[in-house]
């Protein structure tokens, strides 16, 4: 039964990261087509704001229930959910950066790939580093499965 649970735990974790990197490249496939950004406006303002809202409640999820849960069990990962809330942080400012780029007129379809590239980056490198490192972590969650969406968020 527990091994079924950590892996449940796992995988959740994994799709949650796939959903968000395939709504990430998806707009990065609208920029890249070269259409010019103001007739890409309306997709791109509905895309951050689910895909913003999504990874957002994904992280806000995670520092809130999920990483003091773990660290309650395993207190020496407390320097991994450190480096992990920051990179929080991190791809929290880039998204405003995205966003505010958007509400510009002057921004050009070059600086909004550009900056979906920096996200890609530091998204696909911190899910990588989260996955890899908290999943012997999970092993130790005793908590149920009906609480992945609150620990996770519903991305």
């Amino acid at each position: 039964m527990l091994r079924n649970r950590v892996f449940a735990w796992h995988m959740e974790l994994q799709n949650v990261h796939h959903r968000l990197e395939k709504a990430l490249e998806d707009a990065r496939k609208a920029i890249r087509s070269g259409v010019r950004a103001q007739a890409l406006e309306p997709e791109l303002r509905d895309f951050c704001f689910t895909f913003c809202t999504a990874l957002g409640s994904h992280h806000r999820s995670e520092d809130a229930d999920l990483f003091p849960a773990l660290l309650d069990r395993m207190p020496e990962l407390e320097p991994a959910i450190t480096r992990l809330k920051r990179e929080h942080q991190v791809l929290s400012q880039l998204l405003a950066d995205f966003q505010q780029s958007l509400d510009s007129p002057e921004t050009s379809p070059q600086r909004l790939f550009q900056q979906i590239n920096d996200i890609k980056a530091v998204m696909k490198a911190h899910f990588a580093y989260e996955e890899g490192y908290l999943s012997h972590a999970l092993r130790s969650l005793d908590a149920p499965e009906s609480e992945k969406h609150r620990m996770l968020g519903n991305a």
